[in-house]
């Protein structure tokens, strides 16, 4: 649910923020895009993304989207469109939607639940068939390098003094590229490949070689355990995704109660 609101929140955004950058005529002194005298500046863009997060594929995707956007909107301009009152009542019907779904948003986020390890063990034993897996799924340790010869004393230190020991005693070392602690991976996620057939020849607790891999990157997995598909991997397993489960559903609830609180506050009146 607050996934798809989210979504719903994205696909009212862009479209208002087409209206808006269509209104602009004078010229910026820099800008990504433009359709003749519509221009995407590079602080529009900005706000349209995460820049961070966003591949460039994803940008360059975004921008010819824009342009497709600004092409159309302006040939509605020229055929009169804009100025019809279907076109003025989508304008505020998407305004409507889009503040409904934004005081939603900001409920949401201002009222995350806290919960107790107990809470999420009754929810577990109450649904744990739906924490039932399709794939198999390996139940693990991984680390990942950037350089060789540290990888190789981590497994050492990993095997000697144990996984916490390790993690610490390496957690600030400059090549550590990525950390990843009693997590659980369906098999189709396992990369490289080769870590995956290591995986397979493995035994519950035991540490496997260093892995190199075409990005460069050097790995040390200790599996914890496997599971094959259709298996109730146990609480612990599975205890991140319980707890996602656990909040949203409280979070759905709490906007079922705020709702109906507003209801109550509001004088309503519906007539057939």
């Amino acid at each position: 649910m607050l996934l798809s609101r989210n979504r719903i929140i994205e696909g009212i955004i862009f479209p208002l923020f087409i209206f808006s950058a269509c209104s602009e005529t004078e010229k910026p002194d820099s800008y990504i895009a433009r359709v003749n005298n519509s221009y995407l500046t590079e602080v529009e863009f900005a706000e349209m993304i995460d820049s961070q997060f966003v591949s460039e594929k994803s940008k360059a995707t975004l921008i010819k989207n824009w342009v497709k956007q600004e092409i159309l909107y302006q040939e509605a301009v020229k055929q009169g469109m804009t100025d019809t009152k279907n076109y003025k009542r989508s304008i505020e019907d998407t305004k409507r939607q889009l503040a409904a779904s934004m005081v939603l948003q900001n409920f949401a986020a201002s009222s995350q639940p806290v919960v107790t390890q107990e809470e999420l063990k009754n929810y577990y034993n109450e649904n744990k068939t739906s924490f039932r897996i399709p794939f198999n799924a390996y139940y693990l340790n991984r680390i990942n390098f950037s350089d060789r010869e540290t990888a190789v004393m981590f497994r050492t230190e990993l095997m000697t003094n144990g996984w916490t020991e390790a993690v610490n005693k390496f957690s600030s070392d400059l090549s550590l590229v990525k950390l990843e602690s009693e997590v659980l991976i369906s098999e189709q996620d396992i990369y490289p490949v080769r870590l995956l057939r290591i995986l397979e020849g493995l035994y519950p607790l035991e540490i496997s070689i260093v892995i190199p891999d075409e990005r460069g990157y050097y790995t040390v997995v200790q599996l914890l355990d496997k599971y094959s598909a259709q298996a109730i991997p146990p609480f612990e397993a599975v205890k991140s995704e319980v707890e996602r489960r656990y909040k949203a559903a409280l979070t759905e609830l709490a906007l079922e109660n705020y709702i109906n609180d507003l209801y109550s506050l509001n004088e309503i009146e519906i007539k057939k």
